[in-house]
């Protein structure tokens, strides 16, 4: 069923706005978002590590970041940071996430909790994780 509603068709585009600027931020708590299939949304890609971050410019909420830059032999690579274990039921060393682990030297995601992290824009301006 469509429904016809004018004012729709005299919307305008709106102003651009920029993103947030890349600066220190502080990991406040993290989650697991489930990340769905656009095309079929009843089919599970996989699970992404949400860092919630205080920013220094922005005091109202968090900022969600997904995504890390680390080095793989000499180029610099920006993924997700991917839920996945290794067959012994531990985060996967070449993993975005393993990488973000030993640049701060922790154990853990949970022992990132509470730290500063340096963050960085990537290609299309979303901040992630800086981890090399």
């Amino acid at each position: 069923m469509t429904e016809e509603y004018e004012p729709y068709g005299e919307v305008g585009i709106g102003l651009d706005k920029p993103q947030v600027e890349a600066k220190r931020v502080v990991l406040e708590k993290y989650s697991i978002e489930i990340v769905l299939d656009k095309s079929d949304p009843s089919k599970e890609i996989g699970r992404k590590i949400v860092f919630h971050c205080k920013h220094p410019d922005i005091e109202d909420r968090l900022i969600e970041v997904s995504s890390a830059k680390y080095s793989v032999g000499d180029k610099l690579k920006v993924t997700g940071m991917w839920w996945k274990e290794d067959s012994g039921k531990k985060i996967p060393f070449k993993s975005a996430i393993a990488n973000v682990l030993r640049h701060y030297k922790k154990e853990n995601i949970k022992s990132l909790v509470g730290d500063q992290l340096d963050t960085l824009t990537d290609n299309s301006g979303y901040l992630v994780i800086k981890a090399y």
